[in-house]
């Protein structure tokens, strides 16, 4: 058995766990005073921090929410399982997972976008080789190493697709598994040939490229890859919990619009400006200052879910066999009713 089944065998057991417990949990009184159950980073900023420190204000206050921080997980299954059981009442992960999990019984849904891959962001995704390589094309893959962060999530299957595209049978190559914050030193003491991190980027691909001696396959990264701006995560909930707070969840979409519309009008007048207000949340946290100057953020309406975007993941688990065609479609994975700039355009 391949490792990307043997993780989705996993979420499959989760999926169907979870399934069960909810069937027999007992139904809890709906709340006026809901605390929302958070994964948290100890280190990073948040977009709460970053308003404050910009305004002084307190989004959170100033829309009801009541957050409890918990220290987050990594991967794609760990979150899922932390969701559906309860650790957590919100979680965001890479768009494969949701329909997977979904169509094995977890009842989840998605409520808005937290990453959406822009025009602005090439150069900073892809395939990443040592200049010195040879590697000048996705061809030149062929019987390689390559690095990605977690077997049946995204960069497995974009890269397998590319590979398909370019007349490489996945059997042609090896994938390894690496966390991303040590892809670039496997990349550099030659351990594998290629890393795609979790294609999408992030910190660690910035750096690297910093550093020099690194180069980026053409054509490889997901705006190249789609063609245009499409969402490559979900922020979501349990069904059972949007069920019972409604508003909560409301309110919840609305700070986190709200946030996001603040800094992105900052962002647009100062960006260097924001970029010190991170550093120095950064220090007072105990994180790393110097990763300020790779923070980016997003345009609010980009937090809108689209059906392509889930549509897109759900040919690709079909493909794969994964999911059979027309076992789920795009609007049983998420809703944008809580989003404010979804009424904004019905109206």
């Amino acid at each position: 058995m391949k490792k990307g089944t043997v993780v989705f065998a996993a979420v499959i057991v989760l999926a169907i766990v979870a399934g069960v417990f909810f069937l027999s949990a007992k139904k809890q009184p709906i709340s006026k005073d809901v605390v929302i159950k958070v994964s948290d980073s100890s280190t990073t900023p948040d977009d709460w921090d970053i308003v404050f420190k910009l305004t002084g204000r307190d989004i959170l206050k100033e829309e009801g929410v009541k957050l409890k921080r918990i220290p987050g997980t990594s991967g794609n299954t760990p979150p899922f399982q932390a969701l559906l059981t309860g650790q957590y009442d919100v979680e965001s992960r890479a768009w494969v997972g949701w329909p997977n999990v979904i169509a094995r019984g977890a009842k989840i849904r998605a409520v808005f976008s937290p990453g959406t891959v822009t025009k602005e962001l090439i150069g900073r995704s892809g395939v990443l080789v040592l200049e010195t390589s040879g590697i000048k094309t996705v061809k030149d893959l062929k019987g390689k190493t390559i690095a990605i962060n977690v077997f049946g999530l995204a960069a497995e299957y974009t890269i397998k697709l590319l590979l398909e595209k370019n007349g490489i049978s996945p059997d042609q190559v090896q994938l390894v598994q690496v966390p991303i914050e040590n892809e670039e030193q496997a990349l550099r003491t030659k351990q594998v040939d290629a890393a795609v991190g979790s294609m999408n980027g992030g910190t660690w691909f910035d750096l690297a490229m910093e550093r020099g001696g690194v180069f980026i396959i053409p054509g490889t990264g997901p705006y190249e890859i789609n063609g245009q701006d499409s969402s490559w995560m979900g922020t979501g909930f349990r069904q059972d919990f949007i069920s019972l707070h409604p508003e909560a969840v409301r309110r919840y979409v609305a700070a986190v619009i709200k946030a996001k519309q603040i800094i992105w009008d900052y962002f647009k007048k100062n960006p260097e400006h924001v970029w010190e207000v991170y550093a120095e949340i950064a220090r007072e946290k105990g994180g790393n200052p110097k990763l300020a100057k790779y923070y980016l953020p997003l345009p609010p309406e980009t937090t809108l879910i689209k059906d392509p975007d889930i549509q897109y993941w759900i040919n690709v688990l079909v493909s794969v066999g994964q999911l059979k065609k027309g076992q789920i479609r795009p609007v049983d994975v998420y809703t944008n009713e809580f989003n404010p700039f979804y009424k904004k355009n019905a109206g």
